[in-house]
């Protein structure tokens, strides 16, 4: 029997077929927002939303976008990731802006600004991001404040400034950034405080300090950051309380403990950094009223505020003794009142609130466990 084989034109016809089927694809995928992420390298959170940072550059965001956080060009709550913008290094989320960091090194925000959070000189709200500087290392997000570490290591701020949160010596609120301090490495806001990394490893914090979140034996507000502590490796700062990862692998906390928050078996709160945890402890998160710490075996622990499962341990109970959350994490991120988690096998799960779709899985039910989001 003769085999049968397509005409050349035939072949053709099916190759551009083809070709038009995947541009069909891909452009779905750009202008619906398709779920797509498929190497996840970071997850950040505000109150209530969840940006995720791939290993492509790609940046993808979901849930709240009232104040256009989200940066799509609308202010369209998103229960599902959509695309916002390529070439991105690292991404930082405030109560509601975002500031992106793109490879290279032009800062970017969107979001909220009426306190002129994002640094552009306005008070008016972005829906698509906007360009505020160039040359920039790292950022952070606060409530209503923002962080900026320079690649020359100088340390800039914008926005609210009630408190003294900008360091800069003043409580006069600031639209465009200002400079605070010189040899920085990195950088944590809370709600109403800013914590400051120096390369000599050294500790200062500056703004609202009513419950001892600045860590300087005071419940002084400053305004010019103060010295808190030495051997610092990293930090992470809640609504009113701040962890502190030593060195040596000391973890401490100071500030509010009002729903235990810092994991040490009691509600009561210091304003000297008291010690949690004596080693295994990777890295911590905090924003808010619960605290993450991710142990070197990769497991996470969460302890605080639990009222909307955002410990993810199947109950509503605020924890003052950290409990088990999952294990096989590479990083997460404390939300408002909810978890995002990303696993070393590169999937992405969520626990808590999901009021405005921020775990962004097609859905607003919350969970008291985490969910599989991705992939």
């Amino acid at each position: 029997m003769k085999k049968r084989t397509m005409h050349p034109a035939g072949k053709a016809w099916f190759l551009i077929l083809a070709l038009l089927a995947m541009s069909l694809v891909s452009s779905c995928e750009i202008l619906f927002g398709y779920k797509t992420i498929r190497h996840p390298v970071a997850v950040v959170a505000g109150y209530v939303h969840t940006m995720v940072l791939e290993s492509n550059g790609m940046l993808w965001g979901t849930g709240g976008n009232v104040a256009g956080e989200l940066g799509d060009g609308s202010s369209t709550n998103r229960q599902s990731f959509v695309k916002v913008m390529n070439n991105v290094k690292a991404v930082a989320a405030g109560g509601s802006h975002t500031m992106i960091l793109k490879k290279d090194g032009t800062l970017w925000a969107t979001g909220r600004n009426h306190k002129g959070q994002l640094g552009d000189g306005t008070t008016v709200d972005k829906s698509i991001p906007v360009q505020i500087m160039s040359d920039v290392a790292a950022v952070a997000a606060g409530g209503l404040h923002t962080l900026i570490v320079k690649t020359d290591g100088t340390l800039w701020a914008t926005g609210s400034n009630t408190w003294g949160q900008l360091g800069d010596g003043s409580t006069t609120e600031r639209h465009t950034p200002v400079y605070m301090m010189s040899g920085v490495q990195a950088v944590a806001t809370g709600d109403y405080h800013s914590l400051i990394l120096k390369n000599d490893g050294t500790l200062w914090g500056t703004g609202l300090n009513s419950v001892g979140e600045l860590g300087d034996g005071t419940y002084t507000n400053r305004s010019t950051p103060v010295y808190i502590m030495s051997n610092v490796k990293a930090m992470a700062a809640g609504a009113a309380h701040s962890m502190i990862l030593k060195t040596d692998g000391k973890l401490l906390a100071t500030g509010s403990n009002m729903f235990g928050q810092y994991g040490d078996g009691t509600t009561t709160a210091v304003n000297v950094p008291k010690q949690i945890m004596a080693s295994g402890v990777k890295a911590v998160f905090a924003t808010h009223d619960h605290t993450l710490i991710l142990k070197t075996d990769d497991t996470l622990w969460g302890a605080g505020y639990n009222y909307n499962g955002q410990l993810g341990d199947g109950t509503t109970t605020d924890r003052s003794t950290p409990v088990f959350i999952m294990g096989g994490v590479a990083q997460a991120a404390t939300g408002g009142l909810y978890t995002i988690i990303l696993k070393t096998d590169e999937s992405l799960w969520a626990t808590g609130y999901n009021g405005v779709g921020q775990f962004g899985n097609g859905t607003t039910a919350d969970s008291l466990v985490p969910v599989k989001i991705l992939p």
